[in-house]
């Protein structure tokens, strides 16, 4: 049962955390906008009730919504204005697609059913 608790936390770190990104970075281009709130519609997405069923879902996918909400602490508190911190951003941002992608690629794999079509 306590499975099933830990998609709230990640839901409400995700929302926090897209508002303070899109207030942050507002002034900044749309597209680059867009690529760095994507990961947090993602995770908030991906953190519902059907998804956590398994303890393997469950712990991957929380891993991944704590990774991506630890890396926005990072890109908003660690970031100062000088000529590297586009590389930060970019470096972050990648990050956190990775961490969804891997955690959703293991859990496709540990799930995968020959008689699905």
């Amino acid at each position: 049962m306590t499975n099933l608790k830990y998609y709230n936390l990640i839901r409400l770190l995700a929302a926090i955390f897209f508002v303070a990104i899109a207030f942050e970075y507002w002034g900044n281009s749309f597209i680059g906008l867009a690529v760095l709130l994507f990961p947090y519609i993602l995770v908030f997405l991906l953190a519902n009730k059907l998804a956590y069923r398994t303890k393997l879902r469950t712990i991957l996918r929380t891993f991944a919504g704590l990774l991506v909400s630890v890396l926005a602490i990072g890109l908003l508190f660690g970031i100062k204005s000088d000529a590297q911190s586009g590389i930060v951003v970019s470096h972050i941002a990648i990050s956190q697609y990775s961490a969804i992608f891997v955690a959703e690629a293991i859990i496709g794999l540990c799930t995968y059913e020959d008689n699905c079509t």
